[in-house]
């Protein structure tokens, strides 16, 4: 038998005291690390997309910039073809578009465009002719298509 005294001695079961938040048990640091990584990764990748597309965005400000004239002179569809020359050369500078002009340069539209049914010929040619078939509107129209569908 336990003799009394020994009994008093003992105390009642006394329970851990709860579980703090820090430090953190290591699967936490692992993760944290994991979304950490995860977001930098997808802020890299944005910041580059956004560099990678400053040109197409300079074109479609100025393509914005552009009115319809009532008369529209070969001058006006000149300045048109410049501006989509200039988004070409940031797009495709390996292809050396600045020295291609007439039917090499309606090609390239049409083939950089992915939709070569579109008169992309009258487009150029209206640079050069007093009177062309293509409208204003439907000039601005093929220049916006052109540019959007570039994929910078």
């Amino acid at each position: 038998m336990i003799p009394d005294d020994v009994l008093e001695q003992l105390r009642d079961i006394q329970p851990p005291p709860p579980a703090g938040l820090w430090p953190l048990a290591p699967g936490w640091w692992i993760l944290a690390a994991l979304v950490l990584s995860a977001l930098t990764i997808a802020a890299f990748l944005g910041w580059r997309r956004y560099r990678r597309q400053a040109p197409k965005r300079a074109a479609l400000a100025r393509l914005t910039r552009y009115t319809v004239p009532d008369r529209p002179t070969p001058e006006w569809y000149a300045g048109l073809n410049r501006l989509l020359k200039e988004a070409a050369l940031a797009r495709y500078p390996g292809d050396r578009p600045a020295g291609l002009s007439g039917q090499q340069w309606s090609r390239f539209l049409a083939r950089t465009s992915g939709d070569p049914d579109r008169p992309w010929q009258q487009l150029v040619d209206a640079s050069y002719l007093p009177r062309t078939e293509l409208s204003p509107a439907e000039a601005l129209q093929l220049a916006d298509h052109w540019i959007r569908r570039q994929s910078w």
